[in-house]
This record gives C-alpha cells, structure tokens and sequence, in this order.
C-alpha cells in the first residue's frame, strides 16, 4: 500500500516561494503563465475540463481543478484527491504575503505568485483499477513557473492506493524490465525533441538519463494505469517525467507509455489478468 504522495509540495515551494525583483509590477493572471509545451495527457492541455476552484489574496492566487467524475467515485478515493490538491495551499499563500512584505519593505517591485492545480482522471473507468494525475505549476514572478506531477493509483477493490511494489510480484526484477524500456524510449523522444539525430545513445545517457535513474528506484512510482485504445482495460503505464528530471526545463515534461506486454509477466497475481497485452495504449487526453 502506498503511505505517502510521491508528489513532495515543500520541493516547489522551495524553488517557487521568494519574491525575484522586477523592474515593473505586473497582475498576472493564471491563464497568462508561461509553461512548457503540454502533452495531450495532462490537466493544463485542457483548461476548460473538470470542477474548477479558484480562491486569492492580493499576493497570490490559487486555482485548482477536480475531476469532473469526483462525485460520483468511492468517497475516500475523491477525498484523497481533494487533499492532495489542497496540500500545501497554506503555506504557498503564507510565502508569498512574506515575499510581497519583502518587496515592499525593500522597494522592489512584486509579481503576484500564483498555484495552479489539475486533477484528471486518467485510466480505466471501469474494473479494479482507477488512475488520476495531477499537475501542478507554482510561479513566484521568475522566467516560468516550476511544474510537478502527482500521482494516485487506485485499487477499487481493496479500497486503497497501490504502488509500484503492489502492482509487481518481483519489483526488482520489474525495475530492471521497466528501467531499460524507459530509457530506451526517451533516448528515443529527446532525439526527436531536439530535433538532433547526431547524439548518440551514451550522450543522452550521460546528460541527464543515467543520473535520473541510477540508484533511484522512486522515479518508478511517477506512473499512471493506461486504458486501451478501444476499451476501458488496462493496457499499459504511462510515466510522467517534469522538467529537470530527465531533461532540461526547455525540453518540458515527458510522458512515456509502456505497453502491457513489456511487463505482464512480473505482475503480481492479483493484476496479472487484468492487463491486455494486445490492446494499444490510449495516450490521448483525459477521461471527460
């Protein structure tokens, strides 16, 4: 069972929270913030989707977005999420009424911050597994907001949030399949970002990808359960990798899906038959 949220909010509040002098103050607006490119599947492609919640001060604002199902999803489950999007949201406010203080007190100009908040359901919606990503973007008036994604995989059985350990039987053995899958398709996506077929495959290994996955078996839990193209059975896992993890932030996030059949075999008996393997990974936007 999975205790605590991979996602850690005192990580970006920590690079997001400090007022950056300016030389003219400027009222931002959510909406305006810049932000890497969005894949299809996570919350900011689609601003207008979901149950919106916006709430602030004259320091800073917060908008959040719930699934649009949450109502209608196991009560725990929707409360689980509801806090993790409001974690946090405290001590982000705090931070930047001290910021602004400071900008005042120091005669410099202040960018209102501002939290910005996407839940979305992701994975199958029907059957034992559920899959809901979050989004977040904090921005403290620097050159672009720092952006993170939060995860929570749901066993509708059970009643509770599994793991990477809790999907596979062997999860060493399962690292190993998954790490080698991974990093061979983002080789592949950073290739191609770049828009540079000279690297080769050892420097894009040495730049960021070695260091992102030597000795960290966390970066395994950054996934969420992919449905199939023509049906609501799981089909696959999609990770989701933020800017800084596995590249540069003007790379932005990269989401890889692994296809059921990669994996099958070290899944734990209780998902084992869960999974087609010859079903097509949907990586199209979330569930409406």
């Amino acid at each position: 069972m999975k205790q605590t949220s991979v996602f850690l909010m005192g990580a970006i509040f920590l690079v997001a929270c400090g007022a950056e002098r300016a030389d003219q103050s400027e009222n931002v607006r959510v909406s305006q913030l810049p932000r890497p490119e969005q894949p299809s599947s996570n919350g900011f492609a689609d601003p207008n989707g979901g149950i919106a919640i916006v709430s602030g001060t004259e320091a800073a604002s917060i908008d959040i977005r719930l699934p649009a199902r949450i109502d209608e999803i196991d009560p725990e489950l929707a409360a689980l999420i509801r806090q993790r999007a409001a974690d946090g949201q405290e001590a982000f406010l705090a931070a930047a009424q001290n910021d602004r203080a400071d900008a005042e007190n120091e005669g410099y100009a202040f960018r209102p911050h501002s939290l910005t908040v996407s839940w979305d359901e992701v994975g199958p919606r029907e059957g034992t597994l559920r899959s809901f990503l979050g989004s977040y973007a904090a921005y403290a008036g620097g050159a672009h907001p720092n952006f993170q994604f939060d995860v929570l995989n749901w066993d509708e059985g059970l009643g509770e949030e599994i793991s990477f350990e809790d999907l596979f039987e062997d999860d060493e053995a399962a690292r190993s399949i998954m790490g080698d899958a991974l990093q061979a398709a983002l080789i592949a996506a950073k290739r191609e970002r770049m828009n540079d077929q000279s690297l080769s495959d050892e420097q894009l290994m040495d730049s960021w990808l070695r260091a992102a996955f030597d000795n960290n078996e966390a970066i395994f839990e950054n996934f969420t359960i992919a449905r199939g193209m023509d049906s609501e059975a799981p089909a696959g896992l999609i990770y989701h990798f933020q800017p800084y993890t596995v590249g540069a932030y003007a790379e932005g996030p990269y989401e890889i899906a692994v296809s059921a059949s990669v994996f099958v075999d070290e899944l734990a008996p209780r998902y084992g038959d869960l999974f087609d393997t010859d079903a097509e990974v949907l990586e199209s936007a979330p569930a409406p």
